[in-house]
Parts: structure tokens; C-alpha cells; sequence
């Protein structure tokens, strides 16, 4: 166990020296909507949409946990339905490792929707983000701290690292963009639709600096197309498919799969369905995922199989994500009308 807490404290020390930021990611790509792309701030059935995302892995070696909150709602005017205007708020908290090097995020949405035709939508959409990313100094362990007399570790001496001690936060703010194609079926009764789109985050690509007198960190643009459907073929049963290919620096993630949503109660008011879905992150994972739908209320948990030649220790896998979605709806004001029968 201590060599394997020692190849990760190598690799986050390289990461924060060597290598640029990479952002964080889910495997539940349909759930962190606002994460995905700024476009899709107030593309929902309702007025106000909250969601939170939990991951944790890797957390028999060390604490590796993603935490994302948002809420978006759209604003009402007397053409909503022939277009909008939306805004939301998305605050992520990422740690990873005994260094605790953390990433925080806090952005705000804007986005405008416009319909082309019934049931199609197009949106675009921008996020203005504050970012900081820090890590823990006095959790990491060196070298020159190992008392040769007493084989053992002290604290007290010296790390001889003194470039680390005066820069432990870094500050960026960052602007992400992004456009949205949204298809609904226009008939109520019907539940076909599906996003296509794209994300391009970190758009100014801000830059930062741990190291005294080092050389500044571009944080790399991220591209993020993606394609999320449900396909009514039955009363009770639909297809869902997923897929999004997120492209950052040197980094790649594909993931794509579907599965089957079975309604048990199809009424507006009291809708019940059950969702169960696999996915594949191309060379790394299989996700298993479930999910129950209740009204407005939406929870989804799955669970990452690494299939990849990462193996830190013996019989170690990716671990769980949960997920939780909660839509407000109000009822639209009416034009009013003078009854004739108290004229």
C-alpha cells in the first residue's frame, strides 16, 4: 500500500509540474448537462431545472471525488414558445490524491433558444467561469524529510522544495461557448427527442502558475460533441442513446451506449419509469448505469468496470457515480377574458 500511495503522489506531483489541466468528467454524460455544453442552460420540459452529480474512484489507494451542483431555469415572456432566453449557475469541486490537488468552478450561464419549426429548437449558449485550482503542501512527503539515524520519517526537517511553499493557488477565469439542436416530437403524447450539439470550453484559454518564476500553464480548449435520444417504439418502452467525444490537449474520452426506458405509469401527473443503460469510455470502461423517474424527480447511479492495462492494485476498479434531477414547472399565465354574463 505505501508503494502504491507513493506512485500517486508521483503522479500528482508530475501533473501539477509537467502537465496541463485537464477538466473533469462523468460518466453519466446526459445528467451534468450545464458541464456539457453552456447550450443546453434551459433546454428542458419546465421553468427550473436542479441537478447534482457525485463520483468517487480509485478511493482504496487515495480520495479521488467530483462533486458538480447547478440550477438553470428559463425566463417567461409572451412568445416562449416560439423562443427564449435562459440562465444558470454551475459549481463543481473536484479532489484528487493525498496532495488534495483540487480544482473549483464556478460559472455563469446565459443561453437563447429560437424555434425553426415545430418541435425543432436551436440554442446557443455561454458560460463565464471563475476557477481556482490548489493543492496541499504539507500532505506530501520527500526525500530530504527521511531521517537516516532513525530510518524513519520527520516532519521537521527541511523539504527543500521552497518553490512550492509561496504559490499553493492558482486563480483563472475562462468563457465557454456553445451552440444546441433540440427535436421533440410536437404532439404530447409522444416522447421522441434528442440534442445534438457541441461545447467549446475554456474559449480565452487562461493561463496559471504554481512554480516561482515558471513559465505559465495554458488551460487547453475542450471540445465536447455529443448526441443524447430517446426513441418511443412501444406505449411503455423507449431507446435511449448517448454518445459524446470530449477532445482536450492530448487528452481523448469517447463515450457511447443506450438501453431501455420502461414506463410503469405513463400519466403526466404520475409518470413512473425505470431506465437501464450501458455504456463504453472506448479503451478504459464498461458503465453500468440505473435510473428511476418519479414526476420531476430523476435518480440515476452507475458504476465503472475498468477494462484498461491500468491496474494501481490487484483486483481495483473505477467506482460509483450517483446522480440526482429535480424540475420545477409553473403554470403559464392566460390572456384574460370578460365573461358576457356579467357584462
Amino acid at each position: 500500500m505505501k508503494t502504491t500511495r507513493l506512485l500517486f503522489i508521483i503522479i500528482c506531483v508530475c501533473s501539477i509540474q509537467f502537465l496541463k489541466a485537464q477538466d473533469i468528467h462523468f460518466s453519466q454524460i446526459g445528467y451534468s448537462p450545464l458541464n456539457l455544453n453552456p447550450a443546453l442552460t434551459g433546454v428542458f420540459e419546465g421553468d427550473m431545472r436542479f441537478t447534482a452529480n457525485y463520483r468517487t474512484q480509485w478511493n482504496e489507494v487515495a480520495p479521488f471525488e467530483t462533486f458538480s451542483g447547478a440550477v438553470d431555469w428559463s425566463f417567461y415572456s409572451e412568445d416562449y414558445q416560439k423562443r427564449f432566453f435562459s440562465a444558470g449557475v454551475l459549481l463543481n469541486h473536484d479532489v484528487a490524491g493525498d496532495g488534495n490537488l483540487s480544482f473549483t468552478t464556478v460559472g455563469l450561464n446565459g443561453s437563447y433558444t429560437h424555434r425553426i419549426a415545430d418541435g425543432h429548437y436551436l440554442s446557443a449558449g455561454a458560460m463565464l467561469g471563475y476557477n481556482n485550482r490548489s493543492f496541499d503542501f504539507g500532505n506530501f512527503q520527500f526525500g530530504t524529510q527521511y531521517n537516516t539515524e532513525t530510518s524513519t520519517y520527520d516532519p521537521s526537517f527541511g523539504t527543500q522544495e521552497d518553490s512550492y511553499n509561496s504559490i499553493a493557488s492558482a486563480n483563472l477565469f475562462d468563457v465557454s461557448a456553445g451552440f444546441n439542436w433540440h427535436y421533440r416530437v410536437p404532439r404530447r403524447s409522444k416522447r421522441t427527442s434528442f440534442d445534438l450539439g457541441m461545447g467549446i470550453m475554456h474559449f480565452n484559454q487562461p493561463s496559471e502558475v504554481f512554480l516561482d518564476g515558471s513559465a505559465p500553464e495554458e488551460l487547453p480548449l475542450r471540445w465536447s460533441p455529443h448526441f443524447m435520444g430517446t426513441f418511443q417504439f412501444h406505449e411503455r418502452f423507449d431507446f435511449l442513446v448517448n454518445a459524446t467525444y470530449q477532445h482536450q490537449n492530448s487528452h481523448r474520452q469517447f463515450l457511447y451506449g443506450g438501453g431501455v426506458q420502461f414506463h410503469l405509469d405513463t400519466d403526466f401527473d404520475e409518470e413512473l419509469a425505470f431506465q437501464l443503460i450501458a455504456n463504453r469510455r472506448a479503451q478504459d470502461a464498461w458503465v453500468g448505469m440505473a435510473a428511476m423517474r418519479y414526476r420531476m424527480w430523476l435518480v440515476g447511479f452507475s458504476y465503472d468496470f475498468n477494462t484498461s492495462d491500468l491496474q494501481i492494485q490487484p483486483g481495483l476498479r473505477s467506482g460509483p457515480e450517483l446522480s440526482v434531477r429535480y424540475i420545477l414547472t409553473r403554470v403559464k399565465p392566460t390572456e384574460a377574458k370578460i365573461c358576457p354574463l356579467y357584462l
